[in-house]
Order: structure tokens, then sequence, then C-alpha cells
């Protein structure tokens, strides 16, 4: 195969287009024949202004439309800001195809197995096809900065004696209709970012930009995307397309070309076709090289052979599709292909393009008789438009999906409305495919299907598809369990969709669960089966699955809550080779499957123990095969390498004897060796090998077995040796030579075997222990591997962490006896996966079967994949209605005037402008009256001071992790998974918390009495457990008048306030019903607001259940009752911060400061009691927001109200906000080209600035920086934040996984160089500059020059040279004396800078008025070093 025409593979999709809010989605439609056509939403354009039915039967009027169906996501269209670091604030202002576009890409990427699976993101591409339609962000970017004009004007010129505040008054209230006013707005104007922003958000550096071809984007920009790949600029490639514009311009421009069906239904290639329906939609694919796809062991929906696209050039008119220019597209696609269209078997399905127009579907079929000719095998023919709609630049991408998905699972699916089949596929090969069936392959050839996209202007594009290779695709199976007469055991299977619902099933007596034994369970995630279910095993199962937590064949009982299998998880066969005890019980397993008996060879020696396991693999394969398993990977370990090759069928099962004389040792000169198992990993075994000539490892099994082979003496006293060290080891009753080059003798007699062997393609992917690595395809190179197989070390171990995590194996099934599932143990630990051997000694062969399908069955083996979860967050607008100003403004009355002429009746502008005003003026007295019937004023303080004190006490409190555990769960800073330094986290004591520890310290003054409730609470510092803090809490007696007892409590320092305390509760008031204004759906749940980090608490105060709406002025919710102390409290505080978080345009992140009032009408709840509560903002300042609160009972009545629960605001811009979900991944820092950072100052003042450090440092750098004046902490931490991003970014750019900036510690080394070290093994070298509101630093790795400097401009002339000699000064080797600079070169850009002989190149660049200058990298272009 040439570069050229090098196969691509689909290796994920994402989309959402008409009913389907994913690509998975989307083929359940397509194969249930659902049709997603509906009216269109009144939010788009209003069909009480636009529609009129009998507009068909006259002249075209560009504002009335005779269609009003068509199809629409706009319940589909949500966007997850957290999840891109996007702040919700920001999302109103953007433009939603964008936004869609970056959330379809995400789709894609997950779809192939997600982020960590993407190769070196600077070799990968976006290329994203998109219109130039009017998108509602445009529209409504139009209308804030022109329409609102254009009223403005009309308004002055009709009513000239409104004054010009009223006209300005009236222009903005029409602005402030069209949403949020920002920055973000103007970006929707430029096409390219729909690419960027994808680009930008997952750091994608390969090319990437948007096109427009009209209806043929998508597959233009699909054949860009594989061009791209072929020549190798990029690795990996995001293509699709992009199109939500429902605007009223382009619905008048398709009504005024007569375009839309009258009949308002879609009949693509129907007699009775009279127009399209427009729709829209996002679609994206994730390609790769074929090659790269199935090295890295990826899912492959489909590949692509061809791409082929084309001008229709000169025609009759713009507008008229030309059969010649269509034809020309297809004609290349398939020369692209190198396959010829009209041969037999060549083409089994058409995705036309088929919109339903008389002209367009006459044009397509034409062109498809033309390339694929009138006669041979029926072809099915077929389109999605049928089903969502013309999506315009976007429904090609719906189309590849589609067909993509068809290839895959084999089948052809339906096309709706094709009632009477056009005339022109009378006679043909082309049959409209009505009902799904069953895909046969043709005889000799792989499944093929075509793509067709052809647009406006004579734009043609063709892809030509092919089912994925074998080795990429699972087949729906069905697993049926061994049930062998007479055996006593059945097995008990149940399924429910979670945990809880399994629970409930299981609480049931006994004999009923008993009696559902060898019953089918439903096809459910979570997952229980029992062999030979008992009593003790059924109150077992019933403890495992009120634990939740997964358990694998203990006591023959398996449970699986999130089984490994059902969510994309593979299943590896792998095949043992020589055992020191080989005794497998296999006959039963023959009889029951009427399989040819297993024979022994009867010999002892090499060639007989060979036949033997070869033999028992293939049986025990056709077993497995016969009760529906089938791997998706299969690999061997030494012998059971070739094993493997002949059951997944890449050597013909006659090959065994081919093996057998390969290892016919009698004519051969076999070395004396021997093999020793060692109780060690493969780097102990190499090291007590040492020097010896003769001895190699010739197995790394697992951390803990290695082998060793070579001359007796040797090997015996390396294996002494090692057990004086307390490492065990025996020798192995082997002597082959085998994964050595003593192995040489049997080359050339195994060459000759295998080279007359024919090699095939195998069912499965084959993976090698010799290269671990996938089997290459072309047979030369197979040949050889199997030679290598013999003189090179097994290397199993890695084997088994390739395949856990590139080829994404969760299940290993050991084909025979052997220890392969201990190995598989010791290498992945602790991480998810099941290892199960078939066959084992102390049981029966057809028991261990069923055990073995019992624990595939409960992973999942043979599941429905699940549901993909619907794509949360934030309801995107993508409407364009008419503004209404809804009462605003005031409404506008003019008084008569003499003289003037009445206007015209029937003047629509007029009359639209009367309908306006008329709306403002009643909106404008709804608003008078709510105003005119408000609440009472709020009363007056009282007078005077605070009343004398009346008894104190002072209670020295300990705050710390052992004295307030749960303190744990509070923790604002995450760090790595076991961390070990608790302070980095940042446990502090929350405010709800320390109310309760005032509620205590009053109540030993008051002890009989109950706290009712707090006053005038301030919080001015946080108290922070780790290290533990000490305060002495005073508590004094407040003289009253006669109302609740109050007790004034002071933390010194950290907070105070005033407890209220009575001799019972007093009787709750009546809930507040105010309502919230317009309430919607929440932006994400309550269990993502903690998994996601949208707040930082652990379980402990995790006490949001539910989110129920979020609103303009607050949010409802239920909270969970919790033991923690103040957990209840803190759960609404937990409210309040996240209503910020989604409605704040800046500054979300908030910490409580201070409480006017809280009321508690009785004790804490029960742990466990579910409380309704709702949040109401009252007042949002810069740096404050405000909050009430009430919280109902179970039984409706209030249990506690807060008024003025006020949070301070702290500085939170977009890089702030991305870090607080993904600190491990993102950063403050901005990487530049050439290799340093630049840190911008991001705070307000000292709090900010403390938390900002607290996010960068550890407890040793914290300790440097509080040593400092508090003038020098804000240049010193600017200059650390530039060092550790700039690190974290060189590192992630070669190969380095996330780091917490934490994990990186940075200290002053000799002459005040830093020096950073972490978990990490390459040297670096570190420069840093700083100054009050900029940090600079530079890394390159240890060796090179790196030095860095920052001026600031202006103070003198030579800023820029001065940068400059302090980069090279800091580049200088520590030790030498002070060098002479001298300036031999200065340009724009780049100064180059003598010292000591040596001419530094120095780059240099302006950033907010300062110089900043770095030392060139060496190896760069713009290096250059000489002696002067």
């Amino acid at each position: 195969m040439t570069q050229a025409r090098e196969p691509i593979a689909i290796v994920g999709a994402g989309a959402v287009f008409p009913g389907a809010g994913s690509a998975a989605e989307l083929w359940r439609n397509v194969l249930a024949g659902f049709d997603a056509i509906t009216d269109v939403p009144p939010g788009r354009w209003d069909p009480a202004l636009y529609y009129d039915p009998d507009a068909y039967g006259r002249a075209p009027e560009s504002d009335r439309f005779y269609c009003r169906r068509g199809g629409f996501v706009d319940a589909l269209a949500t966007f997850d800001p957290a999840k891109f670091g996007i702040m919700p604030a920001s999302v109103r202002g953007m433009e939603p195809d964008q936004l869609l576009a970056l959330r379809t890409a995400g789709e894609a990427i997950a779809d192939a197995g997600g982020d960590e699976r993407l190769p070196d993101r600077a070799r990968i591409g976006v290329v994203i096809g998109r219109g130039g339609y009017i998108t509602p962000g445009a529209a409504r970017f139009d209308q804030r900065v022109r329409t609102s004009h254009q009223l403005a004007g009309v308004l002055a010129e009709l009513v000239p004696e409104l004054e010009r505040d009223r006209v300005e008054a009236i222009r903005r209230a029409f602005c402030e209709r069209l949403g949020p006013d920002g920055p973000d707005a103007s970006i929707g104007l430029v096409p390219s970012f729909a690419a960027s922003r994808i680009a930008n958000r997952f750091d994608l550096r390969g090319p990437a930009y948007t096109l427009d071809a009209a209806c043929a984007s998508s597959l233009l920009a699909v054949e860009h995307a594989v061009r791209a790949l072929r020549g190798g600029e990029a690795d990996a490639m995001l293509a699709g397309a992009v199109h939500h514009t429902h605007h009223a311009t382009l619905w008048s421009a398709f009504t005024q070309l007569r375009a839309l069906s009258p009949s308002e239904t879609i009949r693509p290639f129907d007699r009775a076709a009279d127009g399209t329906l427009l729709a829209e939609g996002t679609g994206v694919v994730l390609l790769k090289r074929l090659s790269d796809a199935e090295r890295a062991g990826d899912r492959i929906h489909a590949v692509i052979v061809g791409v082929g696209s084309s001008s229709d050039g000169r025609a009759a008119s713009i507008m008229s599709p030309l059969v010649d220019g269509q034809v020309l597209a297809l004609e290349r696609a398939w020369r692209d292909a190198g396959l010829d269209p009209a041969a037999p078997g060549a083409l089994g399905l058409v995705e036309a393009h088929g919109t339903a127009t008389p002209a367009g579907d006459e044009v397509e079929l034409a062109t498809l008789r033309r390339v694929f000719g009138a006669d041979g095998p029926p072809v099915g023919l077929g389109t999605v438009k049928s089903m969502i709609g013309h999506a315009m630049p976007a429904a090609g991408m719906a189309g590849l999906v589609k067909a993509a998905f068809a290839l895959r699972d084999g089948v052809l699916p339906p096309t709706l409305h094709v009632d009477d089949p056009h005339p022109a596929l009378d006679g043909g090969r082309l049959r409209p495919v009505r009902e799904a069936a069953e895909w046969e392959r043709p005889r000799g050839a792989p499944r093929r299907a075509v793509v067709n996209a052809f647009g406006f202007g004579g734009a043609n594009a063709h892809v030509v598809l092919e089912e994925p290779p074998s080795t990429g695709v699972r087949r729906a199976r069905r697993l049926r369990t061994p049930d062998t007469p007479g055996a006593g055991e059945g097995v008990l299977r149940l399924a429910a969709r979670t945990a809880r619902e399994l629970a409930d099933a299981l609480a049931v007596p006994d004999e009923k669960l008993l009696a559902q034994v060898s019953a089918d369970a439903p096809d459910l995630p979570c997952r229980l089966a029992i062999v030979g279910p008992t009593p003790r095993r059924l109150d077992l199962a019933r403890a495992v699955v009120q634990r939740g937590t997964a358990w694998r064949g203990r006591s023959d009982v398996w449970f699986a809550p999130r089984p490994l299998l059902a969510g994309g998880g593979r299943l590896a066969f792998l095949f043992p080779g020589f055992e020191p005890a080989f005794d497998p019980r296999v006959d039963d397993v023959a009889e029951h499957f009427g399989l040819p008996a297993f024979a022994p060879a009867g010999r002892a020696d090499l060639l007989g123990h060979a036949a033997d396991v070869i033999g028992v693999g293939r049986l025990l394969a056709a077993a497995l095969a016969e009760l529906g398993v089938e791997p998706d990977v299969a690999a061997g370990h030494s012998l059971g390498e070739w094993t493997a090759m002949i059951v997944t069928g890449l050597y013909d099962p006659d090959a065994a004897e081919a093996f057998m004389r390969a290892l016919d040792i009698d004519a051969l000169d076999v070395p004396d060796v021997v093999y020793a198992a060692l109780g060690c990993g493969a780097d102990r075994a190499q090291e007590a090998a040492g020097g010896r000539p003769g001895v190699v490892v010739s197995h790394d099994n697992c951390p803990h077995q290695s082998v060793v082979c070579g001359p007796a003496d040797d090997v015996r006293e390396i294996v002494g040796r090692l057990a004086s060290e307390g490492v065990l080891g025996r020798e192995l009753p082997f002597r082959s030579g085998f994964h050595t080059p003593m192995a040489e003798a049997y080359l050339e007699h195994a060459r000759r075997s295998f080279e007359v062997l024919e090699i095939r393609e195998p069912r499965v992917p084959l993976w090698s222990a010799t290269t671990v690595a996938p089997f290459p395809r072309a047979p030369e190179e197979v040949r050889d591997l199997v030679v290598r197989h013999l003189l090179e070390p097994v290397r199993f171990s890695e084997l088994i962490e390739e395949l856990y995590g590139t080829a994404h194996v969760r299940a290993f099934v050991q084909v025979g006896p052997g220890s392969l599932t201990g190995f598989v143990g010791d290498r992945l630990g602790g991480r998810e996966h099941l290892a199960m051997a078939v066959n084992v000694p102390k049981r029966d062969g057809m028991a261990q079967l069923r055990r073995v399908v019992a624990a595939l069955w409960a992973e999942g083996y043979g599941a429905s994949p699940p549901a993909p979860e619907p794509a949360g967050g934030m309801l995107l607008d993508l409407g364009t209605p008419l503004v209404r100003l809804d009462g605003a403004v005031p409404p506008i009355r003019l008084a008569p005037r003499p003289g003037v002429p009445s206007l015209p009746a029937d003047d629509p502008v007029l009359a639209e402008l009367e309908a306006l005003l008329n709306d403002a003026a009643t909106g404008a007295q709804t608003v008078l009256e709510a105003l005119g019937s408000g609440g009472a004023p709020p009363a007056a303080e009282p007078a005077g001071g605070v009343p004398p004190v009346a008894a104190e006490l002072v209670i020295s409190r300990v705050f710390s992790l052992e004295a307030m555990p749960y303190l744990r769960d509070h923790c604002v800073i995450p760090q790595p998974a076991g961390w070990p330094d608790m302070s980095d986290r940042f446990p502090v004591v929350p405010l709800a918390t320390l109310l309760e520890v005032m509620a205590g310290t009053a109540r030993e003054l008051l002890p009989d009495m109950v706290v009712t409730g707090f006053e005038n609470v301030r919080a001015v510092r946080w108290l922070v457990a780790a290290p533990p803090a000490t305060a002495d809490i005073r508590a004094g007696l407040v003289e009253g008048d006669g109302g609740p007892r109050k007790v004034k409590v002071v933390i010194p320092g950290h907070a105070d306030g005033t407890v209220l305390l009575g001799t019972g509760y007093p009787v709750p008031p009546s809930p507040d019903r105010t309502p919230l204004t317009g309430e919607g759906p929440p932006v994400v749940t309550a269990d993502r607001l903690y998994d996601e980090r949208w707040m930082f608490h652990g379980p402990l105060f995790q006490g949001i259940a539910e989110i129920t709406a979020l609103a303009e002025d607050g949010v409802r919710a239920v909270l969970t009752s919790l033991p923690t102390p103040g957990a209840l409290l803190d759960s609404a505080a937990q409210l309040c911060g996240h209503w910020i978080q989604v409605y704040g345009e800046d500054n979300q992140t908030v910490f409580p400061v201070g409480i006017e009032r809280l009321s508690l009408y009785g004790p804490l709840p029960p742990t466990g009691e579910r409380l309704d509560t709702t949040i109401w903002n009252q007042t949002l300042t810069g740096t404050t927001m405000r909050c009430s609160a009430e919280i109902l009972r179970a039984d409706g009545t209030v249990w506690g109200r807060v008024d003025g629960w006020t949070t301070h605001r702290f500085y939170t811009d977009e890089a702030i906000w991305r870090m607080k979900f993904t600190p491990e991944l993102s950063g403050t820092g901005e990487p530049q080209e050439g290799g340093w950072c630049l840190a911008r100052r991001r705070w307000d003042g000292t709090a900010t600035r403390d938390l900002m450090m607290r996010q960068y440092m550890c407890a040793v750098e914290r300790a440097e920086y509080e040593a400092l004046p508090s003038f020098a902490q804000g240049p010193w931490l600017l200059g650390r934040i530039a060092a550790k991003d700039a690190v974290r970014d060189h590192l992630w750019r070669n190969g380095h996984g996330p780091l917490f900036p934490a994990e990186l510690t940075i200290r002053d080394g000799p002459a005040g160089r830093p020096i950073v070290t972490g978990p990490f093994d390459e040297p670096l070298a570190v420069s840093i500059g700083c100054d009050a509101e900029l940090g600079v630093a530079l890394v390159r790795p240890a060796g090179e020059p790196a030095g860095i400097g920052l001026a600031v401009l202006g103070e003198a002339a030579d800023a820029r040279v001065r940068a400059a000699k302090h980069a090279v000064l800091q580049a200088m080797p520590a030790g030498l004396d002070r060098a002479e600079l001298v300036v031999t070169a200065d340009e724009p850009e780049r100064l180059l800078i003598a010292a000591n002989g040596t001419v530094t190149t120095v780059r240099t660049r302006e950033v907010e008025g300062h110089a900043v200058a770095w030392t060139a990298a060496s190896g760069g272009t713009d290096m250059e070093e000489s002696r002067a």
C-alpha cells in the first residue's frame, strides 16, 4: 500500500443532530427509523409572523414562508463549560456553534478512548466545515451594534419630541434583551474559531482551520484531513462540520428558491418528492492512519479508502447541479481507493446526498447510475436526511457517521418516506433500504459504503469506506452458559440498573432466588453471578452488593457494579507455553461439545510437550467459541504464541505439524543449558547473572518472577546466591534454549518449516511478547518475527502492561493450564481487571468453564454498550427571535399635535412600532403595580451600644486534623492521591463548623439552654488545621431585654459572633414562597458538582443531594443532613457559591465572611434526611455577594433561615477558573514560543495572592514566602509561578503526564540559581525574572544556557539591553567571574552579546511595558556561539 493510498481509520465520533445528542444516539435513531422532523420552535423565528402556507401559490415573498417544519436540536444543544475550563458566565456571549463543535470534538476523542490515547498533540490537526450563514451569536451581535441604533434613529425621526436620553434608554433596553455584551460576542464573527477553539482547548498544534464548500463542507474537511494524514503532516486529525443556523434570512432564501417542501415532508428518491427540509447539527470524527490505529489497539468504526472532490465548472446556472461534475468527484475517489466502482461486490451501500428536491435527486441518481452501472448485485440506497432534514454544511457528517456505523455493525440502515421509488431507479442496481437488514459480506471482498455531499455552486465530494479490518470490531455476542446434566451446580444471574436495585432484588427469601437459577437475566449494567448458589453464598452476595465494590470470584461469587467489558474494556485470550506441571482436565469438555478428544502425544520430550500444549489450547478455544466467547485480542507466552497464531487464523490448523518439525531436535546440536525460575524481577535477575557470558534472562514474566537460562553450574550458583538473599528459585525441567541466543541451532530448520506456510489475516488482533506490539501485517515480517521469537526473551510483563494501557484489555482469560493469571495479577496489582484460567487442576473442565462464563457475563461480556450519558451543562440559546422590550422602559405617550396628519393605518412599519410601544406600556404598568404592592421597609437598627457583659469564660481549643479528622474532607487545594503533607491541601475550618464551636462554647455558660440562632457573625481570617492551631476562645454573657439569651463568642484573629439561646426552639414560621426569577435546569448535577471539582469538598461535607433549579436570583436544591459538624449549613453555603460560579462573569471564587442572622427552629435533622432548600441572591457587588436561605424539613416545616450570608469574591479570571478544575493540567502561567513562560499578576489583594500562593507552593516554599517582607512576596510568587508552569509545560511536551504545582519544589542553589526538583528524571536548568507585575521563567535541559531577564520599558533607554545582559549573566556557569558584556549585534528581536569569549544569541520581546530577553535554545536556527 503506497502512502498516497494509505487507509485512514475512523476511531472516534461525536455528534449532535435532530433527535440525537450523540453519535451513538444518532445511529440508534437511524436503526429505529425515528423521524426527528418537528415544527420550528418559536425561539428560532416566529411562525405567527412569517408562516403562510398559501405563500407557495404566490410569487416569492422574502418574509412569507410556506414551510415551517425542519430538524432542530434546541433541547440537545447543551455545553458543559467546566469540562473545557470555560467560565459559565462567558458561555452566554459565545457563538453556540463554536461551543457545540468543541463539545462534539471532545466526544469524538472520548469515543476513541480519551485524550490519554491521543498521539503527540503537536501532530494533531483540526479541519471544520462551516458555512457563512448568519449564526445566532452573529445575529445578536449585529442587532446590538447596528439594529439598536437603527431603532433609535427611526424613533427619533418619527417622534422628534422624544428626549435623547429617553431614546437612548429604549436602545439600551433593546440591547439588554440580547444577552450579555462582552468580547466573546465579536469572536463569533471569526469563522476559523470553530476549529481554533478546539485546538486551543485540547492543545492541538497541527493545522487547524475551517473551510466552506456549502453542503459539501463536511466531506471536504474529511478529504483535507485524509491528505494531511497521508502526507505526514499529522498523526491524527479531527474532521467535521457545524451548522446551527435557522435564521429567518436562510429560510427566506430557501423559500424564494422554492427548495423547501410545500407538503412539509422530506421524501428523498420518491416520486412525490417536492423539496427539502432545513435542519442543523454538528459532527466530528477522529481519524488516524489505519496502521497507527491498529498498532495502538484502537477500536475502529470504519476505514476511509478513497476521497475525491470536484467542481461543476461552467453549468447552466451556478445553482444547477451537473452530472458531469458529480461523476468527476466519484471517479476521483474510487481512483484514490484503487478500486473499480462497477465491479461486482465493490459496493453495498450508498449514503446519498438525497435532498428530496426533484432536480437534485434526478441528477444524483443519474450520477450513481453512470458510475456504478445498472447491472450487477443490488446496492442499498439511503440518506439520513429522510430522518433529520438537510443539515447543510454538517449534512455530510451525519451521513458519514451513519455509513461508518453501518459498516461496523454489518447492518443496512433504513431510509424513510420512500413509498413510491423514483422512476430513475427502475431497472437499476440501486435499491432503497426501507427496513434495517443484515448486510451480507460479498464473497472475497469487504463490505463497502460511499457517502455523497454536493453543495450549492457545484462543490462535490465523495468518500469511499470499508468495514473495519477483522482486527478491530466486536460483533454482537450472546453468551451460552454450559449446562452439564447431573453437574449439580447451576448459575444464578441477576442484573439491575444500580447496586441499590440489585440489593433490593436479593432482599427476598433464598427459595425465591434459588428458583431463578439458570434463568436469563435482563441486559442491565449492574450484575451478579453465583455458581452453585447456596444460602451461605447468597448471604455473601447480599453483603458484597451492599458494600457496592466489585467482587471477583471468591466463594464463586462475581459482582460488577460497573462491568469492565460493558464500557469498552476488551477481552484477551492468553495462551500458556511450557509449564512445569501440565495436567489438563479437558476430557469432559471435548465430550460435552462433541469436539475431537485430546490425545496426548505420548512423548515426554520437548516435541511431545509442545504438541500437547498446542492441542489443549486449540480444544479450549473451540469450546469457548461454542459458548459464544471470542476474544478481542490474543497473545501467548513462549510456545503459547504459536498456539495463538493458529487459533486466530494467522496460520492454518495444519501449521501445528510445521511447528513440531521446527522443534524436532534429533538432528540438531542443541546446547546443554538449563532454566531457573527466580522470585524477582528481570532487573534483579540480570544483575544476579552479572558478567557470566552464557547466562541470560529469557523470560520477564512479572515484577516478582523472571527466568534465567544458561550453563547448569552458572544457573545453579545464581539460584543458590539469591536464595541466601531471601529470593526463592528453582530449576525448570526444560533444556531447549528457547528465547536466548543459544536457540541459534533451530533457526535454519525453523525457517524452512515456516516458509512453506500460508499466512492469513488473523481474525482478532494478535500481539507478540517478543516485540510487545501487534503482529505485523506483511507475511515476510511475520516469518521474521516467528524466528525472532526463538532467539529473543519473552517480555510478558511488559506485554500485559501494553495490553492493559494501549489495547484497553480489562479481562484476561488463560486458555489452558498454567500460571499466567498470577503473572497478570502481579503486574497490574490493584488496577481493575479480571484474570481467570479456563482450565485448572482442582476442578473438572466443564465446571471451570462454567465459572469463566459466569465471570465474563458479570463483567458485561455480550452486554449492550451503555447508553452515553446525556450531555450535561448549560442550554445554549440558538434562537434569534424579534426583540420585545416587555415593559423594560415606560411607555411613550404622545400628546395630540394639531395639524399633524394621521398615520396610515396600513403602514406595516408603523403598525409594528405601535405594537412594540403597546407592549412596552403594558409591561411598564405591570412593573409599577408590582412595586406598589411591595413589602414593608426593613426595621431600623436599635439605638444604643452593646449591653454590658454579665459573665465570661475562656476555653483553649486545638484545631487540628487529629482533633477534627473530618476536616480532611474540607481541603481547599487538590493534590495528587496519597500526597503526604496535609498542609499542602490547605484544610480549613468552615464558617459553619465555627458556628458549632461558638455554640458549644456558649452552652458552657448556659448548659440548660438550646442554641436558637446566631447574629452578627464575622469571619476575618482562615482558621487552618494543618499545621495545628490553638485559640483561646472567649465567651461573654450579654445582658438582654427579655428576648433570647445572648453570648458573645470571639475566636481571636479568626471569627466572632453572638450566639442566641433559649429554653426551647421557637415555633417555625410559614415557609417563604417568594419565587425565583427565570428558573431553569441546573448546569451540573449534584454528583458532578463534587466529582468535577466545582466544589472542593470531600464526602463528609458533600451535602448537596440534588440541584432542582437554577435561576437569575437564586437556586433550589435538596440537601442531605450529615453528621459532620456544620456540614448542613456548609452545604447551603456551597449553593451560594455555585450560583456565583454560574452567573458571575468574573471573580467566581467566594468564601464566607459573615452572617447577619441565622434562626434555628429545631435540632439538627437525623442523618440522611433530605431537606428542600432555597437560596435567594440579595445583593451582588464587585467584591461581595449577600444571600438569604431557607431550609425545610422533610415534613415541610422550616428548620432554619439565614439572612445576610455574605461572601467575599476573590479575583478569578479564565486561567484561574480553568486551574480550579484541572490544576494538574492547567496553570495561570502562559507558555511562550522559545521555551519560556509568562506569569501576570492575577490578584487584587493579599488574600487572593495568598490563595494563589497556596495553589502553587508546597510547605517548604510557603515558609520561604512567609519569611519575605510583604512588598517582596508578590514578585517572588510571580517568578515561582512562571518557573513551575514553564517546567510543567516542558515536561508535558516531552511526554510527562499530569503534574500538580506542589509536586515541583524550587529552591535557590549556588549563586542564587534556582534548582527545581520533582517526579521527573531529566535534569533541568531554570532561570527566573520578576517584578511587581510580571514573572518570567525559562527552562532548558541541563547543560544548555538558560537565562532570562526582565526590565521595565521607559525607566531607561536601554531596558531591552539590560534585560538581555541579565539573561546572559543568568546563563553563565556559576562560579565564573563577572564578565564584561558587549553587544555585538542589535536587531529588532535579537541581540548578540559577547562575554568571556563566547557570543550568545538573546531573543527579546516587549510585553505590557516590559522588555523580556532570553537566551536562545541550542540547535535552533537563531543560535550562534563563536569564539570572539
